[in-house]
């Protein structure tokens, strides 16, 4: 890191925020846009993100958000044969990906076929995890070689967590409030929060039930709890002083 930083400077090694639309633009009916995740990335609310600037929602109708898991391949591929003919688009979380192995080399045909004299509108975005070791790669090579990779690493450190953790809201989320005071105050302490919880994941799931990644979506969710709290509940009370002990957080 240190060399590299030397050598080259200082933007080669510090983490940036993705840039989906520009890959957006390269993409096409015959290129899609594969997610290769890390624990703690989500891509879904950058894609959503992007679809509400360009008028692509699930509540429109003009995106299809589908779960690839067993008993899905005749709804993904009724979703891809409509959204060809009418231009939308679909994205295919495929997290457990063992269990559509054999259907794997169907998707690859059909995304090959629906990519020709489809609407140009129509794009399709797919994530998936990392494997352990690269005999588990089942990944046919003809959606690999085809499309758009983007790797979405979380960030790493304290500064740069908190930093991705407020990029993620925009200005009508920050007015999406009528008690401003307070919901900026307590949005960025959970903004804080979230990194460190986040960051204890070299600990494994000690001190939770199970491992889990706190991803960014679990700090929206968060937010939009605080909202509907602040909204129904009058009184808020403050706290005079906060004390910090071996990680817990009491007031």
């Amino acid at each position: 890191r240190n060399f590299v930083e030397e050598r080259l400077g200082s933007r080669y090694v510090e983490s940036t925020r993705m840039d989906l639309g520009k890959s957006y633009e390269e993409s096409s009916p015959a290129t899609p846009v594969f997610f290769i995740l890390f624990p703690g990335a989500d891509p879904l609310e950058d894609t959503e993100t992007l679809g509400k600037k360009l008028a692509f929602t699930i509540d429109s109708g003009r995106f299809h958000n589908i779960r690839l898991g067993q008993g899905q391949e005749l709804v993904t591929k009724a979703a891809l044969e409509t959204a060809a003919r009418h231009g939308l688009w679909v994205i295919l979380q495929v997290s457990n990906i063992h269990l559509v192995a054999k259907w794997l080399g169907t998707l690859e045909k059909l995304l090959e076929q629906y990519s020709e004299e489809s609407h140009p509108d129509f794009h399709v975005f797919i994530s998936a995890e990392t494997t352990p070791t690269p005999e588990e790669h089942i990944i046919p090579q003809g959606i690999l070689e085809n499309s758009i990779k983007i790797t979405s690493e979380p960030p790493t450190g304290m500064l740069a967590n908190l930093h991705a953790a407020l990029y993620s809201f925009d200005q009508d989320t920050l007015e999406l409030c009528t008690r401003e005071g307070e919901f900026k105050s307590i949005l960025f302490s959970l903004c804080c929060f979230h990194p460190c919880v986040a960051g204890r994941l070299k600990f494994g799931p000690q001190g939770w039930n199970g491992r889990y990644s706190f991803s960014a979506r679990d700090l929206t969710i968060c937010i939009t709890v605080l909202c509907n709290y602040l909204e129904t509940h009058m009184k808020v009370r403050h706290s005079d002083q906060v004390t910090t002990h071996q990680g817990h957080f009491n007031s």
